[in-house]
């Protein structure tokens, strides 16, 4: 089909013609010159530019180098793109020259008609490898290296940390399945925080002390007895957290069960203070002894090479 005026510019630069209605695919060798020229002419039918996008594809780049992953710059037959104007940026950024899948012919309206592809996540990239992986468990996992202290799940990482953890995981959620089985429920939206102590006990040798302490907490909120250490941990908690909420309620959640393990371990009765001063209910309070510490990556505070 001939060029109209119109095309002339742009197949001139780009060397195919963007406004085509004839539905191809093939790869051309996208410069820095060619991907600021679709960004100025033919993306006026996109989203908006999300800098953190932008940023992810760009420290993706940096660690990995630019991966030919079949990503396609998809054109449509008004001549706008309807992907890829972030890789662009980072094309022109960089400045460099790379090889880029080309799509033409596309109808303007599957934007809005065609259901999105779904966005990756670490549990993907697990199960991609181990499909009996759930996400309770990589929930648990990430919550379990952010009380450690470690580098957080990543893409990059997620398959390592999670055969390196999910035995750990497996029967730490094991221990904690009967404490959150319905009969007691005012734990229930901190059974992540709850499950990546079971695991973390486990890893370190304390895996027999998870169902006596969990035993006895049902016990006493299903009063069945009385347990001084779980009274004062409750009336803690309250009042320490009434404010918090989020990630700071969830820390707040962890120290609480590392603090009431030391005193189980002392007294397995649980007849026994919880007495936890609230100025040393932090990290760094909590990384000088006990069952917080043991938890720790790296308990010593020495910078992660």
């Amino acid at each position: 089909m001939a060029l109209t005026m119109q095309n002339n510019d742009s197949f001139r630069v780009l060397g195919f013609d963007p406004y085509s209605t004839k539905e191809e695919v093939f790869i051309v060798d996208m410069t820095p010159e060619m991907a600021q020229y679709i960004l100025d002419n033919h993306n006026n039918d996109n989203r908006k530019i999300v800098p953190a996008q932008t940023s992810a594809i760009r420290k993706s780049i940096m660690e990995n180098g630019w991966l030919f992953d079949g990503g396609a710059c998809v054109f449509t037959t008004s001549g706008n793109i309807i992907e890829f104007q972030h890789r662009l940026l980072n094309i022109v950024e960089q400045g460099k020259t790379v090889k880029v899948i080309i799509v033409t012919g596309v109808d303007p309206s599957v934007f809005v008609k065609a259901a999105p592809a779904k966005n990756r996540t670490v549990t993907d990239v697990i199960n991609k490898k181990d499909k009996t992986a759930t996400n309770d468990e990589v929930t648990t996992l990430r919550q379990l290296l952010k009380r450690r202290g470690s580098k957080p799940l990543s893409m990059t990482n997620a398959v390592d940390l999670w055969n390196e953890w999910k035995q750990y995981i497996r029967q730490g959620m094991k221990l904690t399945s009967d404490f959150f089985n319905g009969d007691v429920t005012s734990y229930d939206p901190w059974q992540r925080q709850f499950n990546a102590w079971a695991a973390l006990m486990v890893f370190t040798g304390k895996e027999d002390r998870v169902q006596p302490f969990l035993n006895l907490l049902k016990d006493y909120k299903l009063k069945k007895r009385n347990v001084v250490l779980f009274d004062e941990m409750n009336e803690w908690f309250m009042k320490y957290t009434y404010e918090l909420s989020g990630e700071n309620k969830a820390a707040a959640v962890h120290i609480m069960l590392c603090h009431a393990t030391d005193k189980f371990l002392t007294n397995p009765s649980g007849d026994i203070q919880f007495a936890l001063d609230n100025s040393k209910a932090n990290h760094e309070g909590m990384s000088q002894k006990g069952t917080y510490r043991d938890f720790l990556f790296n308990p010593q505070g020495l910078k992660l090479a």
